[in-house]
Parts: C-alpha cells; structure tokens; sequence
C-alpha cells in the first residue's frame, strides 16, 4: 500500500512538474515576436503622402567638419520634391532639385524590407533600410546598409535616417552624416508642404 502511494505522488510530481513548465516551454519556443514593428508596405504607403513639392527649413548639427553635400545649403532652392515612378512601385525624393549639389533617394520594397538609395554630391551611393522593430507609422527609422563608392570606415557618408510626420502637416527628415566611421553631423529638413501639390488621387470613373 505505502509503496502504491509512493508512485502515485511521483507520477502526480511529474505531471505537476511538467503543467508548470509548459508556460515557460512555450514561452521559449513558441510565443511570437513581443515586438514585430510596422509593416513595410505600411510604412511605404505612408511615405507615398509625401509626393509633391515642399520648402524645407535646413538645420545642421556638426561634430567636425562641414561635409561638402551641405556647403550650400544656403544658397539656392531649398525646395524637396517626391514623386512616384515605376508604376507606384519606387518614390523618388529630390532635393535642391536643379542645383549642382542635387541629391536624389529613391525608396522601394524589398519583400518585407522598405530601404533606400541615396545619390549623394558627395559622388556616392549609401543604402539604408526601414528599422521595422522600432519605427512606427508617424516615424520612420532606416539604418545603414551598405552602399558603393567610399570605404564606411573612411569616407563621408550618410549612415541614417529618420522621418518624423507632425500633427502640423510638418515633416522632418534627419540625416546622419558619417566619417572616419563615427557621427559626424545630422542635418535636418523641416519641411512644409506647398499648396496645391498633394498627391492626385484618381476619380472613381478613372481606370
């Protein structure tokens, strides 16, 4: 008899043992992400509202060096204009279009991934990509991903980017300037959009 209560405790131990563990099993191998992000296409679609022309208002924070790319902020046209191109599938971002010092971005999707080419006057090619795990729909973040034309531990390059939708209608984009592969400067872009310049959506009888 004593021994038949000995085994009926130990298998009531083990499976007590085993409901208690099971949270914590599952826990480990079977709980979803705490923290998935935006989506990309989300987030594509919100930097889709920004085709049109805006003024921007040029703010820099330097820890050395002026970088050539933002000598002239300045002078000329601090106009940014976006469109869309490729059939909706690519939205292009100018700015100071006209200027010798131009620069043109061009943001698309990548499966699940949101990045970015940035054709900078400093006679590169960086690439960045949507930080989905800490970006939301009022702010976007890319970080660096690779690029061509200048050694990332070296050279000057843009290294980041955020932008930040206002409840103003205001935009910001911020970017990170890199060199001798540390932060060398953020430049800022606080942009208003002009009137008349919303993005067209089609009429309900368009095709």
């Amino acid at each position: 008899m004593g021994r038949r209560l000995g085994l009926t405790a130990y298998v009531a131990a083990v499976f007590m043992g085993g409901v208690l563990a099971a949270p914590w099993l599952m826990g480990a191998q079977d709980k979803p992400d705490a923290k998935t992000g935006i989506d990309a296409k989300a987030a594509f679609a919100r930097l889709k509202t920004l085709v049109g022309t805006w003024k921007s208002q040029i703010t820099d924070e330097h820890q050395g060096e002026k970088t050539k790319e933002h000598q002239d902020h300045a002078q000329g046209d601090n106009s940014v204009t976006f469109k869309l191109t490729g059939a909706g599938s690519a939205l292009v971002e100018t700015q100071f279009p006209g200027a010798a010092h131009e620069m043109v971005s061009v943001y698309h999707l990548d499966g699940d991934d949101l990045r970015m080419t940035h054709y900078c006057a400093a006679q590169n090619q960086p690439r960045v990509k949507l930080d989905r795990a800490n970006s939301t729909s009022d702010h976007l973040i890319f970080v660096f991903d690779g690029g061509t034309n200048f050694d990332p531990q070296k050279d000057m390059h843009i290294h980041g980017l955020q932008i930040t939708f206002h409840q103003d209608g205001k935009v910001t984009s911020a970017w990170d300037g890199y060199a001798g592969g540390k932060k060398a400067s953020t430049t800022s872009f606080v942009m208003t959009r002009q009137p008349g310049s919303e993005l067209q959506k089609p009429s309900a009888g368009s095709k």
